[in-house]
This record gives structure tokens, sequence and C-alpha cells, in this order.
């Protein structure tokens, strides 16, 4: 596996401190030292202050500070692209180039286990064309249960990650950014509710991308699993933990909910051979993702018994099959 190795993209811009952590904790994987990382440092926008300007200059004195992985590519911008353009520009290049990636963010720290995870996975589904990509990130264990005698490491989702990923070419080339299919997807509810089975947010955040309310690329990646009738494969116990949601990113705002405590180290991964979706793994992902609101009172019990360690009572359960 060595001798074909995925190369690695990490995309900065002027968070220092999750950059350093991002990085050492990519260092400290055993692939890491024959690994291939490209990194993409965004710009400052027209308005940045000073003190961005300094933290930008600070990430890039960072990323240049260690040899993080065998050999370290750094690419550099003089303005500001947004999150969205760089990582759509960054993948393109890179895949262009070795026909497979795995994508970091600045915000993500990833177990000593996720290269060999990743790699083993996107040479395991290389051939499966029905598989658009590869997840590292799994939701908390409390906050998503599998059935105690599930078999394997990995589960099929209807929806792709974009907390430590991977792909094919093949797969990204499809992705239609202009996304064509949307007027059809407007008029049909019936669509709507069908790409809403990887989430009940799905189709809005679609909506939203379109209206220009969100700048964000994952969701044109969604939609090619959907198009597509393609899958992704997700670990049971999550290989990333996302530290940027505290409010310091371009996309995330504050919410612990998604935070996972104890990160997956297991390299021997029992994969699954027969695509198919588990009812059972599917409602719990879809009731997971399910952002009905709830009222104040349960929310505040909630709370109270996540600081207490403990199970929140008040979980929605929405079901795609009964």
């Amino acid at each position: 596996m060595n001798e074909n190795l995925a190369p690695i993209v990490l995309f900065v811009y002027k968070r220092p401190w999750h950059t350093e952590k991002t990085l050492h904790f990519l260092k400290q994987n055993s692939l890491a030292k024959n690994s291939i990382l490209y990194i993409y440092a965004d710009g400052p926008k027209e308005d940045d202050n000073e003190n961005t300007l300094e933290q930008i200059k600070s990430v890039r004195s960072i990323i240049r500070s260690e040899a993080w992985c065998k050999e370290v590519i750094i690419n550099e911008s003089d303005f500001n692209n947004g999150l969205a353009a760089s990582i759509r520009k960054g993948v393109s290049e890179v895949i262009e180039k070795y026909g497979k990636v795995i994508v970091l963010e600045d915000d993500l720290v990833c177990s000593k286990a996720f290269l060999s995870y990743m790699n083993q996975a996107l040479d395991y589904y290389a051939n499966e064309e029905s598989v658009f990509s590869i997840s590292g990130y799994n939701l908390p264990p409390e906050r998503m249960a599998f059935p105690k005698n599930y078999l394997y490491d990995v589960y099929v989702s209807l929806r792709n990650g974009s907390w430590g990923w991977g792909t094919w070419k093949n797969r990204w080339d499809k992705i239609d950014w202009e996304v064509k299919t949307y007027p059809t997807l407007l008029q049909q509810p019936a669509m709507q509710e069908a790409f809403n089975r990887g989430g009940d947010d799905v189709f809005e955040m679609l909506k939203m991308q379109q209206e220009g309310k969100l700048n964000i690329w994952s969701i044109q990646f969604t939609l090619a699993h959907f198009v597509h009738h393609a899958v992704s494969i997700v670990p049971v116990v999550s290989y990333v933990n996302n530290i940027g949601l505290d409010g310091s990113g371009e996309n995330c705002s504050i919410n612990p909910i998604y935070n996972n405590q104890k990160l997956n180290n297991k390299e021997e991964i029992r994969f699954l051979d027969i695509l198919y979706e588990d009812k059972n793994i599917i409602n719990a992902f879809y009731s997971a993702n399910c952002h009905k609101k709830r009222p104040l009172w349960q929310k505040g019990i909630n709370f109270l018994f996540r600081k207490l360690g403990k199970r929140p009572p008040f979980v929605i359960k929405k079901k795609i099959y009964n």
C-alpha cells in the first residue's frame, strides 16, 4: 500500500492554533512519512484587518515549520478565494495528477490510523463505482447508536462527509458544479423528499447555496451522490474530530454535539463487501441528522444531561424505513 498512497490536500487560511493541531496530529500517522501533502493557503480579503493579516502570516509560518509528511508542496494565494472555490480548485488539481485524494481542512484532528484507514478504503472501493466517497468522520456514539450485532467497521451512508474525506477522479469529475438539475428538483417535492433521505436539511442547503446564501462546495458533491445513486463509506467509530466548532470557521458555528472525545485507532478494518442500505443504520443516521426544532424546555434538559455525561432524553426520532 505504501507504493500507491493517496496524496493529502490540506486547506488553511487564518487559524494558527487549529492549523498547528491539525498538522501535528496528521504527522503522528505512520503513513505520513510516506505521503505527499499539498497545502493550499488562502489569501487575505480586501477588508481584512491587521490582526487577520497577522494570523494569515502565522499560518504560513506554521505550515513551513516542520516536515509534516514525506514531501510538502505549498500553494499560497495572494488573494482570498473562499473555502468553496479553494477546495474545488485544489482537489481538482491534485486529483488530476494522482487519480485519488484525501482531503482535510485546518480544523480537523485525526487519529494515528486515519491515513491507514483512508488509503485502505480508497483501494478497497476503487472499482465499486456506486461508492463516490470515503468519510473519515462519524457522529459521536451518543448521537448515533449502532445495532450490537453489527459486524463491520464501516457502513453505507446516503450522505457524504466533508470533515476528512477522500474520493477518486472518475467520481469527482461527475459533480455538476452548475447544478443543472436544480430547476427539476425545485418543481418536484417527491425528489426533494428522496434527496433528504441523507438528512432533512440537505435540500434546504442546496436551495440556500443556489440562492447565494451559503458559500459551500459539499452540497454539490452530495447531489452527485444522489443523482448517480451512489453512497459514501463511513466508519462506525470516527477517525476525525472537528476542533473548529468554536465559532472560528467560515461555515461552522459553536456546536459541541458533533465532538468526538475518543478517536478510532483501528487499522485492521472489516469492510462491507456487499453494499446495502441497512435500514436500522439509515434510520439512525437520518434521525441524528434531523434538524427539526425542539422546544426550549427540552433543549434545556438535554443540555443538562450532556453536562452530566448522560444521553439526552429528548431525541427526535424520524425514520426512512418502517
